[in-house]
């Protein structure tokens, strides 16, 4: 009868213990998910206030000069290619290494590589606009990472095959809803 007494008492101890533990884990839970909640909140916040839109202005993502204007309605000569051809992008020379940082403020919509621009990232900024970010390295954002405006995007890198004549550069695109536009429209010139 002892024994038993015993292990009806470890029980109810335990059972207190856990209930006692559950509680402090459950108000743990609660003010992590508040937390979370609260940061979301935030971020919902700054990505509403940072909307772009036509009366918006950019900031150079990178200290250069042009090296090729964008140019949809003209042809544009390439060195490396030799060939003339329409330029969706400003092309900025700059410095290999050289830090590339947001033009404006958005979400990391995609990062990928391609033959053309090496590694790129796209930046939606809200209302139908992005910025593509190409010929970079070193890329410390990810896929759905909020970047302000002035974040380390990435290092210029060297550039590929299809601007080695013209040396290094950031490939620097604009679009509204899908279609090119020049980003020079937007840019903060002082």
């Amino acid at each position: 009868a002892s024994d038993t007494a015993q292990i009806t008492q470890d029980k109810e101890n335990t059972t207190v213990e856990t209930t006692t533990n559950d509680v402090v884990a459950q108000r743990d839970n609660e003010d992590a998910t508040k937390s979370t909640a609260d940061n979301q909140t935030k971020e919902t916040t700054a990505t509403v206030q940072q909307l772009f839109t036509e009366d918006s202005v950019i900031s150079w993502p990178v200290e250069g000069t042009i090296l090729l204007d964008y140019s949809m309605d003209e042809t544009t000569y390439f060195s490396t290619l030799n060939v003339y051809k329409c330029n969706p992008a400003v092309l900025i020379k700059a410095e290999y290494d050289e830090a590339v940082h947001a033009a404006y403020g958005g979400t990391v919509k995609d990062i990928f590589t391609s033959a053309e621009t090496g590694d790129t990232i796209v930046v939606d900024m809200g209302n139908g606009y992005e910025c593509i970010y190409g010929q970079l390295k070193e890329v410390p954002v990810y896929v759905g990472d909020y970047v302000e405006a002035g974040t380390v995007l990435g290092y210029l890198s060297e550039p590929t095959k299809y601007y080695s004549v013209e040396g290094c550069n950031l490939y620097f695109e604009m679009r509204k809803d899908g279609q090119p536009v020049d980003p020079m429209d937007y840019m903060d010139l002082e």
